[in-house]
């Protein structure tokens, strides 16, 4: 984007609407600043680039079986990081599914690893020889299909709106539950990285 003067309004995004955005402390950034990260936020959200990659990992769950009968599962549905869980239910460390040795290195190589029958061989790398390790069929109801997007960023999508709202209906203002608002941005400012809440 070519820098304007000093004073120039973009008419794509006026100046009151940054001024709004800085009373309600959403951005620190100087208005010219304010429009380029905008414009290049709208240029990211057309680009086919990032719209269409969304990498899509098989899901996967591997069962190991020590000598004495105990299980534990290795899974990980859809897009999602990858978990171990006792027979019973219970989240447990990889650990308990015999990957005694480097367990961090397991953990990051299965995150990165794409197939069940690739995650199968990392598995039986880094796991124990005393464990018997398989792919296991999915439980009844587990999901496999990719994640939602996060409720934060609906939640920050929802607090852009009724700031819209509210400048373009200024008598709607008093509709609003402010206290919900404030707690709302307080979550969002804990969860989300500075960059993503430019939005």
């Amino acid at each position: 984007m070519s820098r304007r003067s000093h004073w120039d309004d973009n008419p794509d995004y006026p100046v009151d609407d940054w001024k709004t955005e800085v009373a309600n402390d959403d951005t620190r950034l100087g208005y010219l600043d304010w429009v380029e990260s905008r414009s290049e936020l709208i240029a990211s959200e057309d680009s086919p680039r990032t719209t269409d990659f969304s990498q899509r990992r098989d899901a996967v769950r591997i069962r190991a079986t020590d000598r004495l009968g105990n299980i534990a599962y290795i899974h990980r549905e859809a897009n999602r990081p990858m978990r171990c869980t006792l027979a019973n239910g219970v989240s447990a460390a990889l650990f308990y599914a015999g990957i005694t040795v480097d367990e961090m290195t397991c953990r990051f190589a299965l995150d990165d690893c794409e197939t069940a029958d690739q995650a199968l061989a990392i598995v039986r790398r880094y796991g124990s020889l005393d464990y018997g390790y398989c792919h296991a069929g999915p439980p009844p109801g587990w999901d496999s299909s990719p994640a939602t997007p996060p409720a934060i960023h609906l939640l920050a999508a929802l607090l852009g709106e009724i700031d819209r709202l509210a400048t373009i209906v200024p008598e709607v203002v008093g509709q609003i539950d402010e206290d919900a608002v404030r707690r709302a941005r307080a979550v969002i400012a804990m969860e989300l990285p500075p960059r993503s809440r430019e939005t």
